[in-house]
């Protein structure tokens, strides 16, 4: 039955669950350590970074191609301007970086029920985790490309990660 367990496409969608759970987790701690009012601070000014970059391109194309220098000193000003609100964005997005612990642990232990693996340390034999045989095939430019465990679990985890920020408007992106 184990043996079972560990062909694909059974281990295919264990790892596509695992991953789409720890996802789903981590965007519930995200939402439960880091205050929505912060969130939003990240996003508004993301958004402000993006229209004056808009801006300030739309400003130096015109100035270069005009000659205007009033226009050009005027770009130059919202350049320095944009470096502090990358600053402070950038400062504010650190600052959600305090659950990655709390994720990271979670991910350990997931990762070490899963493969019987931490780190280095083997800790017991899992039926699921062979590094060398694939558990996923993606079409490719050459044909098939085979995905271990570990590639495999990164690939789901990114889409999943992506559509829960998404979902729950955890990413400071603009629409």
């Amino acid at each position: 039955m184990v043996s079972f367990l560990a062909q694909p496409p059974v281990i295919t969608l264990i790892v596509l669950l695992v991953a789409l759970a720890m996802s789903f987790c981590s965007s519930m701690i995200n939402i439960k350590f880091v205050p929505k009012e912060h969130r939003q601070k990240v996003k508004a000014l993301q958004k402000k970074i993006a229209a004056l970059t808009k801006e300030k391109k739309e400003n130096m194309t015109t100035a270069k191609s005009t000659g205007d220098k009033k226009l050009l000193r005027k770009a130059q000003k919202q350049e320095k301007q944009l470096l502090q609100l990358q600053s402070q964005a950038l400062s504010l997005s650190s600052k959600q970086m305090r659950v990655l612990p709390i994720t990271m642990v979670v991910f350990f232990v997931v990762w070490a029920l899963l493969t019987g693996n931490l780190l280095i340390f083997n800790l017991y034999d899992s039926p699921f985790y062979e590094p060398s045989i694939p558990v996923a095939f993606l079409p490719w430019l050459d044909g098939v490309m085979p995905l271990t465990l570990f590639n495999w679990y990164f690939v789901c985890s990114i889409l999943f990660s992506t559509l829960f920020s998404r979902i729950f408007g955890l990413t400071g992106g603009t629409d």
